[in-house]
């Protein structure tokens, strides 16, 4: 890989400084970030932050009144599928805008979100029903 300047260095610095603001989400969510970026910045880059603060807070739960984490796990599956679900609706703006290219992977990047949507609304609901 070569050097890089100081210029260009400076560029992808700024870049990823952008990442995880609010008009980052709202780029996100309308689709106006790639297709990859999209599925997985969108989908796995925010579980970086959430999945810790969700083992520790259900540390807490488990240590102050044991037997009771359905209530949080099913209630954070909820939030998460709804978030999948604006993250699907991103997709598939983003997709349809991007130009020529793979198609195989734009399908399977819907398909899966898809199924993670899924997955988690169904789990959440379990936990919460019952």
């Amino acid at each position: 890989m070569p050097d890089l300047t100081r210029s260009e260095l400076d560029a992808i610095h700024a870049d990823h400084a952008k990442i995880f603001t609010r008009q980052w989400f709202t780029r996100l969510f309308s689709g106006q970030l790639p297709p990859g970026d999209t599925f997985w910045a969108g989908n796995y880059g925010p579980a970086l932050f959430a999945v810790p603060v969700l083992v520790l807070v259900a540390l807490f739960t488990a240590l102050a009144s044991p037997g009771h984490l359905s209530p949080l796990f099913g209630s954070a599956a909820i939030i998460a599928a709804i978030y999948r679900g604006a993250i699907l609706l991103g997709l598939i703006r983003s997709v349809r805008r991007a130009g020529p290219g793979p198609r195989i992977w734009h399908a399977l990047g819907i398909a899966w979100t898809l199924l993670e949507t899924g997955l988690l609304l169904w789990v959440g609901l379990r936990l919460l029903v019952g």
